[in-house]
């Protein structure tokens, strides 16, 4: 997966006549993923595309969503950065815009069916949400944004 996304990052990029600068492909286990980003580190944006639904109760502690990843996020991502999400699973998206609030990101938009709504943002269908909308199954997606703490 990381090969295929690495050659569509540098079609796009080339087709820009851009340079490649802002991009980390990495597979890591998000568990330690304060071991490779940290404070010093800036993210403007993080992609949570169709990531593991974990169903069972206690397994929702390794969502990418979940509490404790969102805290990790803090660390790195920029005052007010952006979380774009998106998910076919009706349980996950819900429970993440609790786990969103909890941690003190604000929903900047939602919807549950991304599909009808072409503005919603600059959308890259992915593989995945291409095989759910065939299947007549609708993606939910949201923008949450952290927000800055208060001195």
């Amino acid at each position: 997966m990381l090969g295929l996304a690495k050659r569509k990052i540098e079609e796009v990029y080339e087709k820009e006549k851009r340079e490649i600068n802002n991009v980390l492909l990495t597979r890591f286990d998000i568990e330690r993923i304060l071991l490779i980003l940290n404070k010093q580190d800036k993210v403007d944006g993080i992609y949570i595309n169709f990531c593991n639904p974990w169903p069972r109760g206690k397994h929702h502690k390794k969502r990418l969503t979940y509490t404790r990843q969102l805290e990790h996020y803090k660390e790195f991502l920029k005052p007010e950065g952006t979380i774009y999400f998106k998910t076919d699973d009706d349980n996950l998206f819900e429970e993440s815009l609790g786990y969103f609030k909890e941690m003190g990101f604000t929903i900047e938009k939602l919807t549950r069916d991304l599909k009808a709504e072409s503005d919603f943002w600059e959308n890259i269908e992915t593989e995945h949400e291409k095989m759910f909308s065939e299947e007549g199954i609708k993606i939910k997606a949201c923008i949450a944004k952290k927000q800055t703490e208060k001195s």
